[in-house]
């Protein structure tokens, strides 16, 4: 049996097969959502024919479409976009503007040997259609800014602090609280968000925006973008008197497509087995109808600068599902994912259809990375857009790919993804500089194993570090650190750490590195990285439970929150607080830890954008579900505060029945205190005990 028999078998198969009600949708989310403990990961061999490649696609097209679930997240800047050397422009007679520009129209240079600049239309053709003998045709599905095998490890990230902001509108000029982030300086986008007197919050029509200044939460019309039928918000930004609104809408059309018959050799062609039209055997061929899914995602921008009366400076759409979204000073960048090409080689040389569109043009052929093993058949794409001048695109490129992880540093944004080479995994980085908005390659390079936490990866002064672990042949593992240079070649290498065990959260400050294994027991390791050529491994302390997510608490605390386990069997015994002390690197103490038994899962251990974690106002909010046997589909918000050497618990708010516990944000403007979701809002008086004096139903 040939493997396109195979294919069209496995195909009819999986048509005829119904899915059980263990993999529908809603029980896949419910048994993703509350994890006793992490599992270790499994290694798979490559895929060496288009047989296995299909058997593997069947099963994840199934449990893709079981995971079609939309996420989000946000946090504003306060940075301007980094000025261009005025010295340079001086020098050279012009201006600011001129430099940029020609700095866009330089030819893009190819990332290493991983993705190389396509030379022609027809050369992006043949890698999509190569592609497809692995690839077979799927519908596509949006899995969203889930870094990492489906889940992104993007998702499971957390903020290097929060920045102090003021509102240029508050009369008091307040502090406030802001989106938690992966990257200091780089915001990303949430449903809600607050400028210090609104709250603005995203529903899938609206934005609805609320007046809390005093306390109270008086309505403001809320902004109706134009979206049609199959359009709805996702995420928003606010910054300053400028609202941006991220929208996806899918234009679905039906297709048709002729295909022919086979029949027998004896028939009027002998040779080919099939039955050409031309010779009058139209009743050998058939149209098959198919529906096409034609994905895009539209930008918003809105003057605030009177939120009763918005006005729309601009927007700017682009082809593709969404995948996430960064804005550094003013300018934002735009990832998207198409997916399902056409059939390639049916477009001729100047034809559309194959190449994506930003703003209704298409991708320009040399703004078009191919992969290095050809082995991919959808496209990321990224645009940059100033949103002074919210109609212009700045700079966008495509890479093709099946998927990657995006991790956006200030200067810089890389792109991985695991890769099989000689039955072992590696990760494959590549990094494209975005000064000012201008998109350029700079290298690639690999390292062993996969990466397992997105805060394993982290960029300071033009210096990448990354965390990973890889198994053996024996099917142990090993931890490893890297170090990088601004070209991407490596410097240092730390291996050999803590075998047996696999990194579950990271964190770095300045020049140390601090992590968490874990197997039944929660090691911290801290390393010394100030000398790039030779990281040291400095401190290592070992407590019950792990830590799924870490934040800063000031300079010398470290907060963990995961679960508490049994030391021997590994078993969950409830969610977890700690405070490491970091004070000295290489002596790591625990200041205080916390055992909260009632719970089983929360968000904020995989979603870095449903925690508050504030320790300039002492704050820790979360979301947290009730452990089955207390009362399950129960969601307390939980606010503890660290005082004297103890984890202190300041509210606890029962949620209602219907909540879903990821929507839910904790923010707070001044000394009042909100929980927020897409249904209302309700406020608190943080100086009376947490006394709720106001509350907001929205539509």
């Amino acid at each position: 049996m040939t493997d396109k028999e195979l294919l069209e078998r496995i195909k009819k198969s999986a048509e005829q097969t119904a899915v059980p009600d263990s993999l529908t949708p809603k029980n896949i989310t419910k048994k993703l959502k509350k994890p006793a403990q992490r599992q270790k990961p499994h290694r798979f061999p490559p895929l060496k024919t288009a047989s296995a490649a299909a058997v593997v696609l069947l099963c994840g097209a199934l449990f893709g479409t079981a995971l079609q679930t939309k996420q989000t997240s946000t946090k504003h800047s306060a940075n301007e976009t980094a000025p261009v050397n005025e010295t340079i422009a001086a020098e050279s007679g012009k201006t600011e503007k001129e430099i940029q520009a020609e700095k866009r129209d330089e030819p893009k240079q190819d990332a290493g040997t991983l993705y190389t600049v396509a030379k022609s239309y027809r050369q992006i053709c043949d890698a999509l259609e190569s592609a497809s003998l692995f690839y077979p045709e799927t519908a596509e599905t949006s899995l969203e800014d889930s870094a990492d095998g489906g889940f992104a490890a993007e998702e499971k990230q957390a903020s290097t602090g929060i920045a102090e902001s003021l509102s240029s509108r508050s009369a008091k000029k307040e502090s406030h609280s802001s989106t938690n982030l992966q990257t200091e300086g780089v915001d990303e986008s949430d449903r809600i968000k607050t400028d210090g007197r609104y709250i603005y919050t995203a529903t899938d029509e609206k934005v609805f925006i609320t007046d809390a200044a005093e306390g109270d939460l008086r309505p403001v019309p809320p902004i109706a973008p134009d979206l049609d039928s199959a359009g709805s918000i996702l995420e928003i930004y606010v910054d300053n008197d400028a609202l941006l609104i991220v929208t996806e809408r899918c234009d679905t059309k039906l297709e048709n497509e002729t295909y022919y018959k086979e029949v027998q050799p004896d028939s009027t062609d002998t040779t080919s087995g099939f039955v050409p039209l031309e010779n009058g055997a139209e009743d050998f061929a058939a149209k098959k109808a198919y529906i096409q899914t034609n994905p895009s995602v539209m930008l918003f921008i809105y003057d605030i600068s009177d939120p009763a009366s918005p006005t729309l400076s601009g927007s700017v759409s682009q082809d593709g599902f969404y995948q996430s979204s960064r804005k550094i000073g003013d300018i934002v960048y735009l990832f998207t994912k198409k997916g399902q090409f056409a059939d390639a080689s049916s477009y001729a040389e100047d034809s559309g259809g194959v190449i994506p569109c930003i703003n209704g043009e298409k991708i320009p052929t040399d703004h078009i990375y191919l992969p290095q093993n050809g082995n991919g058949n959808d496209g990321l794409i990224l645009s940059s857009v100033n949103i002074k001048k919210p109609d212009e695109i700045l700079d966008q490129v495509m890479i093709i790919h099946s998927y990657v992880t995006i991790y956006v540093g200030t200067d810089s944004i890389y792109f991985y993804h695991n890769d099989y080479q000689n039955n072992a995994t590696v990760t494959q980085i590549a990094k494209f500089s975005i000064e000012n908005g201008t998109i350029q390659a700079v290298n690639a390079a690999s390292v062993k194993g996969s990466v397992l936490d997105a805060f394993a990866v982290n960029e300071s002064e033009n210096t990448l570090r990354v965390l990973t672990t890889s198994y053996d042949s024996g099917e142990d593992t090993e931890n490893c650190l890297y170090i990088f240079d601004k070209d991407l070649k490596q410097t240092g290498l730390l291996s050999g750490i803590a075998r047996g065990e696999e990194i579950y959260a990271a964190r770095f400050l300045k020049d140390t590195a601090y992590f968490i294994t874990y197997r039944n027991t929660d090691p911290l390791f801290a390393a010394d990285l100030s000398d790039p050529s030779n990281p040291v491994l400095i401190g290592e302390l070992k407590i019950t439970g792990f830590s799924e997510y870490l934040h800063f608490w000031g300079e010398d605390k470290l907060l963990g929150f995961g679960y508490e386990t049994d030391p021997d069997t590994g078993s969950s015994e409830g969610l977890k607080l700690v405070m490491f002390d970091i004070s000295n690197p290489a002596d790591l103490k625990t200041a205080g830890a916390c055992v909260l038994d009632q719970y089983c899962y929360s968000p904020a251990l995989y979603d870095y954008k449903t925690i508050l974690a504030d320790p300039r106002q002492n704050l820790i909010g979360f979301a947290a579900d009730l452990r089955a046997d207390e009362a399950e589909g129960i969601t307390d918000y939980c606010v503890y505060s660290w005082e004297n050497g103890q984890f202190i618990k300041k509210m606890l708010q029962k949620l209602p029945r219907e909540t879903v516990s990821d929507s839910v944000r904790g923010l707070y403007i001044g000394d009042r205190f909100y929980i927020a979701d897409s249904a209302q809002i309700i406020g608190y008086d943080m100086e009376d005990g947490f006394r709720q004096i106001s509350q907001r139903t929205l539509e």
